[in-house]
């Protein structure tokens, strides 16, 4: 019962820090990873695992986008008794950290919309990243992004090791309502949320 207990209260405060973050685009917000689990893969590390926990149930369906996604899928289907289904119908898309960048922008491109009349039936694409920070990079492998629209005063600035996201989000060209929201995850439970609402620039590429 204490153990139940601590889970609940641990994934209480981390589902408070994703509606923050959601509220706060581009600012960087923590959650709290979950524990080791011999039974969990290795490429679903604790964090985005965390993550998925908070979003994922059995009301919603849910793929992983990953070159060995049966593990993965088997395990959080077992955690959550959601359903899988294709990246292309799924509620949630989550794509781990290891994946490549093709996987990733496959991922983004290819997630639903939602409609005018039902943009809410849009997916969350759920990214693990190796490495997310506020404010802009200041290191080799880091791009600084560049987050503006609802819930930003001006622009907020955070910086991650993978951006191949912005630009698939991009070529989408979805029209508002319409859409999908971005979270981006790093093993150290550091979480950023991305609406679809939101205008992102990576900064420092040409446009």
């Amino acid at each position: 019962m204490i153990a139940e207990n601590a889970d609940l209260h641990r994934a209480q405060r981390s589902f408070r820090q994703v509606l923050d973050a959601f509220a706060r685009p581009g600012e960087v917000r923590a959650i709290e990873p979950d524990d080791a689990d011999d039974a969990r893969p290795a490429s679903f590390e604790g964090s985005l695992c965390a993550l998925a926990r908070l979003f994922v149930d059995q009301a919603v369906t849910f793929a992983v986008e990953d070159a060995e996604s049966d593990a993965a899928s088997r395990y959080l289907a077992s955690e959550t008794h959601a359903r899988r289904t294709s990246g292309d119908l799924a509620d949630f898309v989550i794509v781990p950290g290891r994946a490549d960048a093709q996987l990733a922008c496959d991922a983004v491109a290819c997630a639903k919309p939602g409609t005018p009349a039902s943009p809410e039936l849009g997916a969350t694409v759920l990214l693990g990243c190796a490495r997310i920070a506020q404010g802009e990079a200041d290191n080799p492998g880091m791009r600084s992004v560049a987050v503006s629209g609802p819930g930003v005063k001006d622009v907020n600035r955070f910086c991650v090791d993978r951006v191949e996201w912005a630009a698939a989000r991009e070529a989408r060209g979805d029209e508002f309502p319409c859409g999908i929201d971005l979270v981006l995850v790093a093993p150290d439970g550091a979480v950023v949320a991305i609406p679809r609402t939101s205008a992102v620039v990576v900064e420092g590429e040409v446009r």
